[in-house]
């Protein structure tokens, strides 16, 4: 693969990553079909199947698991507003310093960072959020494991 190809694919991957992170379930069902058409184009027939059988299963488990963390987090009712707050943070952050950012979601958003609940809420209230996270990222790395 040459430069391009690489760098290409590399941003499709991040594409994928942000799908699952601000998509959800519907992010992950996207992301997986991007990682699919990647093994496509990057494997013969006999090889495809050997990669796309694990790549289907799993995918088919991160939206499980999206589903019951989401599930559970919501009993909570934190996430709404953890979520709204942290959107704001990353897609103000994109463009203002970080302070200004922090400041800039508190004022429109109107939702703090950290709601002032029990801990067990806190906690529920992060888990989707860290959930997508690591499914992001084991996109990422298992993009990147199909192109070898």
């Amino acid at each position: 693969m040459g430069f391009v190809q690489l760098v290409l694919l590399e941003e499709l991957l991040l594409i994928s990553s942000g799908m699952i992170f601000f998509g959800g379930i519907w992010g992950t069902v996207a992301a997986t079909v991007v990682l699919s058409g990647i093994n496509f184009f990057s494997h013969d027939l006999a090889l495809f199947w050997r990669w796309e059988i694990p790549l289907l299963l799993r995918g088919m488990a991160g939206m499980l698991l999206l589903l019951v963390v989401g599930r559970i987090a919501n009993k909570s009712k934190v996430i709404t507003s953890l979520a709204g707050g942290l959107i704001g943070l990353v897609i103000f952050g994109a463009f203002v310093t970080p302070v200004l950012a922090i400041i800039l979601a508190a004022l429109v958003f109107g939702a703090g960072i950290i709601p002032k609940n029990e801990k067990s809420h806190v906690l529920w209230s992060f888990a989707p959020t860290i959930v997508r996270l690591i499914l992001g990222l084991g996109g990422i790395i298992y993009g990147n494991i199909l192109t070898l």
